[in-house]
């Protein structure tokens, strides 16, 4: 399968996938392909069976929030004085908790996918 096709179907990330993978969260194996234009897809090969439970785990994933602190790791190939930046032009989805400012771990979900489908990945 390819990564980014189940990368949509789970609405997270592949750069997130992939992380998974390396701290052996699920069992996958990536791996890569050429497509009929030569160009290099990176695919991944995982049991069917997984693919209701990677669902479940996504869609409680997307849910969750993070600190700042916390949004700037997971963005990691962005500069961190722009996270501020992403919040304001509402490209990052917060939530106010208590005192604090969280971040909804699904808006850097959704704009880490949006960078991954323009090629800035």
């Amino acid at each position: 399968m390819l990564l980014g096709e189940l990368s949509s179907q789970l609405r997270v990330s592949c750069q997130t996938l992939v992380r998974w993978i390396d701290r052996h969260l699920i069992e996958a194996t990536l791996g890569w392909e050429l497509s009929d234009e030569n160009g290099e897809r990176r695919t991944i090969q995982l049991d069917e069976s997984t693919v209701p439970f990677l669902a479940s785990f996504a869609a409680e994933y997307r849910e969750d929030t993070v600190s700042r602190t916390e949004a700037r790791r997971v963005l990691k190939k962005i500069d961190p004085r722009n996270v501020k930046r992403l919040i304001r032009s509402g490209d990052l989805e917060t939530v106010q908790l208590g005192d604090d400012v969280r971040i909804l771990i699904g808006s850097i979900e959704d704009y880490l996918m949006q960078r991954e489908q323009l090629g800035d990945s």
